[in-house]
């Protein structure tokens, strides 16, 4: 199990460096704000004087004084007299928890959020996606550009956008939005295309997606992507897509239907539960089978490379 460093007492690099960049960002949108760029429309004036603002809170977030337990723990002595081992934690991708089985101190919620934003960094700082590289100047510019002209980029972007396939109605309904999305995407790439600061905004926030899985990559080419295979392969497609939809709506009353199967066939194989329904539904077969046992409507006994159902 790996062992993790007890919170700081002092701030980090982290800290300063948050407060530095907060503090220029302030700087540069208030003096925006009042200069000739804010002058020119109020909405523009207030959309910046509020980012200046919520620079300015999170500097005083990070820098509020520390809770009086904190003190309390600095005028015991030093932090080798009061502990022995150094603390560690387990997860399971989702929560935290101290592996001593106790509960989370503040100085441990304190400790793992600065991991957290350090972890984050080091991603930002190591990854191969341009845009995590800009210099502040470039950032403020895109902000500015996309303040701006903000009615007119959200309009666009709001056709931009790719759902899962399933989530439509039909075939032709996602072959419809894909080839929409393309069309606003090319829209707002030849509007930013007029300004340098433009074509960063447009590049950064279409051309250099990032997720989990890929560190860097067009969103833009994943919609083309779509649209080139729902029309090469549309009866192929459309196939697929009908077949999940019927096996999505069996779901929905698939349960009491499988379960009258058991009750007049019990001992039957789960592998063989299928063969009375349609074929094409035999994938969800188990997974009906699978909440009929969590809700403790049947029982299974193994039985070879199989298990034998009987109901309750």
């Amino acid at each position: 199990m790996k062992k993790l460093k007890l919170p700081g007492k002092g701030p980090g690099c982290l800290k300063y460096g948050v407060t530095i960049i907060c503090a220029l960002g302030a700087g540069v949108y208030l003096s925006l704000a009042l200069g000739e760029f804010g002058s020119a429309d109020k909405n523009t004036r207030l959309f910046l004087l509020c980012l200046s603002a919520v620079m300015l809170l999170i500097i005083l977030l990070l820098w509020r004084p520390r809770r009086k337990a904190a003190e309390s723990r600095e005028s015991e002595g030093p932090i080798e007299e009061t502990v022995k081992d150094p603390v560690s934690y387990i997860s399971d991708g989702r929560t935290v928890a101290r592996a001593d089985g106790k509960e989370l101190t503040d100085a441990d919620i304190d400790y793992l959020r600065e991991s957290s934003y350090e972890r984050t960094w080091e991603y930002y700082e190591n990854s191969p996606n341009p845009k995590f590289h800009r210099t502040l100047e470039e950032k403020m510019a895109k902000s500015a550009f996309h303040a701006a002209n903000a009615e007119y980029i959200d309009k666009l972007e709001h056709d931009i956008w790719l759902p899962h396939l399933y989530d439509f109605e039909s075939i032709d309904e996602a072959i419809a939005h894909a080839h929409q999305a393309l069309i606003s995407a090319q829209q707002l790439a030849d509007y930013c295309s007029k300004t340098s600061n433009g074509q960063l905004y447009f590049e950064d926030m279409w051309l250099h997606a990032h997720n989990s899985q890929n560190p860097d990559f067009s969103f833009i080419e994943k919609i083309k992507q779509r649209y080139v295979d729902l029309t090469l392969n549309y009866e192929e497609r459309k196939r697929e897509f009908e077949l999940h939809k019927k096996r999505k709506d069996f779901l929905v009353d698939a349960e009491p239907e499988v379960l009258n199967v058991i009750k007049s066939n019990p001992g039957i194989l789960q592998k063989d539960v299928w063969k009375h329904f349609d074929p094409d539904l035999k994938p969800t077969i188990g997974t009906a089978v699978s909440h009929l046992c969590k809700k403790n409507q049947i029982t299974r006994i193994k039985h070879g490379n199989s298990y034998e159902l009987y109901p309750k």
